[in-house]
């Protein structure tokens, strides 16, 4: 099943033909393609447009009437991949995820097969017709019951009509795609004609007439069409999960209390969590040679989840780690996890498109309130290469992060995102400390252990710098001098040249911090410039410095701030038109 989450595109990227010119504009319009198709499989056709190819272009590099003449002669130069198809009202340029023009599948007639032979049942013989000796009496449509001749709809919030409406969603969004054959429902067969006879009392059984449900999964992706499915198994009780392994729930054996009371100790003993593997061998004996252990394995995972009280799963969803319930998690003690996990909610509604730098691979600038805390976001970009859950309700994952330039290897917990709290990494605040600061820029590449990463930066030589640091004592900002040897990001680097009003200021409260909008207007007021008059103070800020300021107090990512900015929902953020992406903050205007 996971296989069909996978992508088969080469990370290279096809080879274009044609000038330096042509072979830049003709990468640039692929990614245009690639967005279009972004929920389409690797070799699904898709169809744009030679005017709508103009259209971006001159929206996004300027109108020029040659545009036409330049994406033919472009695309026209790499036959192997675009393909060119003419119609009545425009040229057509198709393509497909893998960089290919799509392939026609030709149909084979199969009707005459000797497999379909074999399969097509023959004929029901006809029986000697009798002379019948009751009466059937005709069956109106008023005297079927509404809940026979009717089927009953789901509920609008049942998990059934979630699933049709995504799969409706992700048609829509294919639409382009030929639609697939939908067989239309069969009128059941007229009722017999009446039969004089001598009347005789009979009860009569009314069967319902089967509803045809046409289902349309041609035009849904494999990876829509995969989660589908493990929504609908995951809501079936006689079917056991691990992971993508599915099993009968009554072919899944089952654990005595006492190797339950084998398992505990042995965890308790070890003190640490443990693979399924180990747990399997050492403490109930079992040899990986042995022929019913991959269906033990799975009992072993299955059945531990069950049991929330002693065990907790700390796997993925194809490599099975147990600890026990009562064991310390991993994370920092200078807020509850619970906190930061409400902090990151925003990452619920917010799914930041992934930057692909190559695959497996991500980077991340690490913002104060990530510094301060030892966290990072489970965002898209770094969610992308990060393991799946195990099971639906599992709360966390413990992953490894090895770092090259320190030589050290890092333990941390991945935290699962639920219904209201946003997913995170914990553990990192000692690393974080000793090697890294705020606005620092690192990337996270995936090894060939699902659970290991390696958590890479550039060393640079030695800079002082007055940063911001919060002293915890006296509670508030003041800015050190610290020498720091990894490579940042300039707009966000908290430097006291750059900030300069944020020294000595107090953190915000906690009722402030939980409303992302409030959190702005206090950036606001410590980082703008008041264009304004002490009674009617007006503060003007770039977005660059409420970004770097506004994640000293809770995580706000660039989309979710530029939402907030930008959106309308809270009339006293205005845009100012004098200079670019610069904003102004009016207190009250807002309202009550």
């Amino acid at each position: 099943m996971a296989g069909l989450a996978q992508s088969n595109v080469d990370a290279a990227g096809p080879v274009f033909g044609g000038t330096s010119d042509q072979q830049e504009l003709a990468a640039r319009l692929f990614r245009v393609f690639q967005m279009q198709g972004r929920f389409f499989s690797d070799r699904a056709p898709i169809r744009i447009t030679l005017s709508q190819l103009a259209g971006f272009l001159a929206s996004t590099a300027g109108a020029d009437d040659s545009w036409p003449q330049k994406i033919e002669a472009a695309l026209g130069a790499s036959p192997e991949v675009f393909a060119r198809e003419e119609s009545d009202a425009d040229v057509v340029y198709v393509t497909t995820r893998a960089g290919t023009p799509p392939v026609s599948i030709e149909t084979v007639d199969l009707a005459h097969t000797l497999a379909e032979r074999f399969l097509t049942p023959e004929p029901e013989r006809e029986h000697p017709v009798r002379r019948p000796s009751i009466v059937r009496e005709p069956v109106l449509a008023d005297d079927v019951p509404a809940s026979l001749s009717t089927p009953t709809p789901y509920g609008p919030d049942s998990w059934q009509a979630e699933i049709a409406r995504q799969l409706r969603e992700e048609a829509a969004a294919r639409a382009e795609m030929p639609p697939a054959q939908v067989w239309e429902p069969v009128a059941p067969p007229p009722a017999e004609a009446v039969v004089e006879a001598e009347p005789v009392d009979v009860d009569i059984e009314i069967e319902a007439p089967a509803a045809a449900t046409a289902v349309d999964i041609g035009s849904v992706s494999d990876e829509v069409l995969a989660e589908a499915i493990r929504t609908s198994l995951g809501h079936e009780l006689t079917i056991a999960r691990w992971g993508d392994f599915w099993m009968s729930e009554d072919r899944v054996d089952r654990f005595s209390r006492g190797d339950l009371r084998r398992i505990e100790d042995y965890l308790r003993e070890q003190s640490e969590p443990m693979s399924d593997d180990d747990i399997i061998q050492d403490a109930l004996n079992v040899r990986p040679n042995a022929p019913d252990y991959a269906a033990r394995k799975f009992a072993l995972n299955y059945r531990l989840s069950r049991e929330s009280r002693e065990f907790e799963y700390l796997g993925t969803d194809r490599n099975g780690l147990w600890g026990l319930a009562s064991a310390p998690s991993i994370g920092t003690t200078k807020r509850k996890a619970s906190e930061i996990g409400q902090d990151y909610r925003f990452l619920l509604d917010y799914r930041t498109p992934v930057d692909v730098i190559e695959e497996g691979l991500v980077e991340h600038v690490l913002t104060f309130y990530e510094y301060f805390y030892g966290v990072l976001p489970l965002d898209a970009n770094i969610g992308s290469i990060m393991p799946k859950q195990g099971f639906a309700d599992q709360r966390a994952a413990r992953i490894t992060f090895e770092s090259p330039q320190t030589l050290e290897t890092v333990v941390a917990e991945l935290r699962f995102p639920t219904s209201n709290r946003g997913g995170f990494i914990a553990g990192l605040e000692q690393f974080f400390a000793e090697n890294l600061v705020p606005g620092a820029a690192v990337t996270i590449e995936r090894t060939d252990q699902p659970t290991h990463f390696l958590l890479e930066y550039f060393r640079v030589s030695g800079d002082d710098r007055k940063l911001l640091h919060l002293d915890e004592r006296r509670g508030r900002y003041v800015y050190r001098s610290t020498t720091y040897y990894c490579a940042t990001q300039e707009e966000m680097l908290l430097d006291e040249h750059r900030f300069p009003k944020l020294a000595d200021a107090r953190p915000l409260e906690e009722r402030i911090r939980r409303r992302p909008e409030q959190v702005v207007s206090a950036t606001f007021e410590r980082v703008g410039d008041n264009i304004g008059s002490a009674q009617q103070p007006r503060y003007r800020a770039s977005f660059t410095d409420l970004l770097a300021v506004v994640n000293i107090e809770r995580p706000i990512s660039a989309e979710f701030l530029r939402d907030i900015l930008t959106s309308g929902t809270y009339r006293e953020f205005v845009v100012d038109d004098s200079q670019e992406d610069t904003f102004i903050y009016e207190p009250g205007a807002g309202g009550a």
